[in-house]
């Protein structure tokens, strides 16, 4: 009887251990299969993923391009500074505009609206590119560089350097993710919180202009179309301005524009008919002498004729026999700068090439506003000392997509040339720039 009470405890016990084994078993079975599709869940790549995983990429070597691209603008910089050999200068300023192209190629390819400073860089790459086409074309006519001209190249080449190591310590951080962020899908912001952490004296420097102020910006706006014509429309238009051309071709892009050519010209127009550039084939030879105000009488006509109600406000000095003429609408003594036509106009007083897009991409009623409370004379008192006022107007200007309403000065200190401009409601300095040394031009206004 005892024997039998064991026999049965034992496989009583038995079986309990066999039950404990089986549950534990089968819980870890569970958790072992739920481990497996959470794996197999995290390690889904939906078309979603695949297509920010490829974009990722296409920046990322973007980025790294544009890096490569500064480092070298950045060297050839420094190589013209040091140089006293007119050859190796040419040849490092061409190279710097070289990089330049190659460096905005690669910043079409990133996202820079995400960030300020990154449009910075973009915006230096351009001024360092033109300044270099400037001194180009002064050492083409067997000139040398003065010690003004070098200082600017140093004080460039310096910007370049912060740029170049902002740029490659960006790109080389999970920070330059622009859609990863190298922690997972999303992360939009990434690419301008951390720009944000960069100093912002590694983006300083002076704003340098040698035809008219406000005419360097990158215009990233698009035209502004009242009535869309038909292709017909516009060619009716253009060929009544322009008797000789024809239709060549379209370019679709941000706006789209119908491109007409003739034997001695070529012109752009917007899908609203109006004329976006013209460029007229010729030698640019001096058959005449028609002086400054006969330079901006034409400039003037011939923006009339095409619609344009402006006024020359800027002549730069001659270049190759050609002037060139800033004009801009005048709205109660107030120019209008974000609503520029650049001009070029020959000796004899033919126009030979014109620019419209930033008066076609800004309407009139988007970019004049009142007024505000201080006066020339005591926005006058808001400036630097040691800068000696030589003309005062008012004009509209724009920075960072805002208009504001400023008083123009334009200054000189020593044999420096300065435009500063305050803005009449808060008395605050809205821009100021540095005229590029032997490329000073003449305001009319």
């Amino acid at each position: 009887m005892v024997q039998n009470k064991s026999i049965k405890t034992f496989w009583a016990v038995f079986f309990a251990l066999v039950a404990v084994v089986a549950v534990a078993s089968s819980v870890a079975m569970y958790f072992a299969a739920e481990s497996r599709v959470a794996h197999i869940n995290m390690s889904t790549v939906s078309d979603e993923n695949v297509y920010k995983i490829n974009r990722e990429n296409e920046y990322r070597h973007a980025l790294y391009a544009a890096c490569d691209g500064m480092k070298n603008l950045d060297a050839n910089l420094g190589k013209t500074v040091v140089s006293n050999n007119a050859v190796t200068q040419a040849r490092a300023l061409t190279n710097v505009v070289v990089c330049a192209n190659e460096v905005n190629d690669r910043f079409a390819d990133l996202p820079i609206e995400a960030s300020e400073k990154l449009m910075t860089c973009q915006k230096f790459v351009n001024q360092a590119q033109d300044f270099a086409r400037t001194l180009l074309a002064k050492l083409a006519e067997g000139k040398q560089l003065t010690d003004g001209e070098r200082a600017s190249l140093d004080g460039l080449n310096t910007v370049a350097t912060n740029m170049y190591d902002f740029l490659q310590a960006y790109a080389e951080s999970d920070s330059g993710m622009f859609m990863t962020n190298g922690t997972g899908l999303g992360g939009a912001g990434a690419l301008s919180d951390s720009l944000e952490d960069v100093d912002d004296k590694a983006f300083a420097y002076e704003k340098l202009i040698y035809d008219g102020p406000f005419s360097d910006g990158v215009q990233n706006k698009q035209i502004v179309v009242k009535r869309h014509l038909s292709l017909s429309e516009v060619t009716q238009k253009v060929v009544k301005l322009f008797e000789d051309v024809q239709y060549v071709n379209t370019v679709n892009g941000a706006d789209t524009l119908y491109v007409f050519e003739g034997k001695d010209g070529r012109v752009t127009a917007s899908v609203g008919g109006d004329i976006v550039e013209y460029t007229e084939y010729r030698e640019n030879e001096n058959n005449g002498n028609v002086g400054k105000d006969g330079c901006v009488s034409a400039a003037e006509e011939f923006c009339a004729r095409l619609g344009y109600n402006v006024r020359g406000v800027w002549v730069s000095k001659v270049k190759d026999y050609v002037t060139y003429v800033n004009c801009a609408p005048v709205v109660d003594g107030a120019i209008v700068y974000p609503r520029l036509v650049k001009v070029a106009v020959a000796a004899d007083g033919h126009v030979v090439g014109m620019e419209a897009k930033a008066y076609l991409s800004n309407k009139a009623a988007d970019v004049v506003k009142p007024f505000g409370k201080i006066g020339s004379d005591e926005a006058k008192a808001k400036l630097a000392d040691g800068l000696a006022v030589t003309n005062v107007a008012k004009a509209y200007v724009e920075r960072n997509d805002k208009i504001f309403a400023c008083w123009q000065f334009e200054c000189v200190r020593g044999d420096r040339q300065y435009y500063v401009y305050v803005d009449s409601e808060s008395g605050n300095e809205v821009n100021i720039f540095k005229v590029v040394r032997n490329t000073e031009g003449f305001t009319v206004i």
